[in-house]
């Protein structure tokens, strides 16, 4: 808070130095992590005005950059602004203009909330694109060039694949009732889900073609593949714990895998070994599912089974500890409910 405050004092003289350039762009990295914290503290409404500050800070750069490298960190982290908003819950953005009229068929059963948000999400691959041509213009003649490449391209499959989230949220994912609606399932049924998951694992497998030892990448491949190729999914989840043993996201989004296939056991373990990495909320929501499994297999003995919910009702409620997750919310309203 600090940060930017002191920076709105430098920008508020009204000059375009390249002085100036560079304070915009520390106060858009202080505003993200400021939006950052504001959702884990369930401050959605104030996140987004965060986000729409900094990223009107970066778009009122006017001078011309010295070189394509300072435009290329300044597009980065226009497109990781915009990525951002698929943290918060669509109706903060009920109030808002970002869609533009489109003639896709499913974006009918859209509402113009989930509309405007995904249009804002959507604003981000523009930039993340932009910074892949700034990165190639400079070709062999950089060094880095690779890397600044990959980088890019693997920012740009996390927000392609956010997209698909949002859509999918939308349009049932996780829904319940008679039937299956896991995003595995609402990408076989929607085109516009499999379109979005398709470009994301394609620019995952470009960037680690260029840098096969982002473990980053391919955790965010194993995710996009989640959703068409669980086995293959598993297989780059691996590949990138081998690379950085100390990721937690990897070791999370296995854990959830064999809990979704019904490896209690194998989940359980994952989960006691991410304990000794980082102690994150999906942690706790995933130890919470598996309560609600155990509940389950102990309906007929109703002391058993009303003391896993309650169990389960405690792991959600750690994870909201940590920050104010969705799943966790959820998980702890209907675990508290029974």
């Amino acid at each position: 808070d600090e940060a930017a405050e002191k920076c709105d004092v430098i920008l508020s003289s009204g000059t375009t130095s390249p002085i100036h350039q560079l304070v915009a762009y520390i106060e858009s990295e202080a505003l993200l992590a400021m939006a950052k914290q504001d959702v884990q503290e369930g401050k959605f409404g104030l996140c987004l005005s965060h986000l729409q500050k900094g990223i009107d800070r970066l778009n009122s750069l006017s001078v011309q950059f010295s070189s394509s490298e300072n435009f290329y960190c300044v597009t980065k982290l226009l497109g990781d602004l915009y990525t951002f908003a698929e943290s918060l819950p669509s109706y903060v953005f009920i109030l808002s203009s970002f869609s533009e009229e489109t003639h896709d068929d499913e974006s009918t059963f859209l509402s113009h909330e989930v509309q405007n948000q995904m249009s804002f999400i959507a604003k981000g691959e523009e930039a993340y694109m932009m910074a892949q041509k700034l990165a190639e213009i400079e070709g062999d003649s950089d060094e880095d060039y690779p890397y600044l490449v990959a980088s890019a391209s693997s920012d740009l499959g996390t927000n392609l694949l956010a997209q698909a989230r949002v859509c999918s949220a939308a349009l049932g994912e996780g829904s319940g009732g008679g039937t299956k609606t896991s995003m595995f399932d609402m990408a076989a049924r929607s085109g516009k889900i499999m379109d979005l998951i398709t470009r994301s694992i394609n620019s995952y497998t470009k960037a680690i073609d260029l840098n096969p030892h982002d473990a980053s990448a391919w955790n965010g491949l194993g995710t996009a593949l989640a959703t068409v190729d669980p086995l293959l999914s598993q297989h780059a989840f691996c590949r990138a714990l081998q690379i950085d043993k100390m990721l937690a996201d990897p070791l999370s989004n296995v854990g959830m895998m064999y809990a979704d296939f019904g490896k209690t056991d194998t989940s359980s373990e994952v989960l006691d070994a991410l304990t000794q990495v980082a102690d994150t909320p999906l942690m706790w929501v995933g130890r919470g599912l598996l309560l609600e499994k155990s509940s389950i297999e102990w309906k007929g003995q109703e002391g058993s089974s009303e003391a896993c919910m309650i169990k389960a009702a405690d792991a959600y409620r750690a994870a909201l500890q940590i920050m104010q997750n969705p799943a966790a919310l959820m998980g702890y309203l209907e675990a508290g409910a029974r």
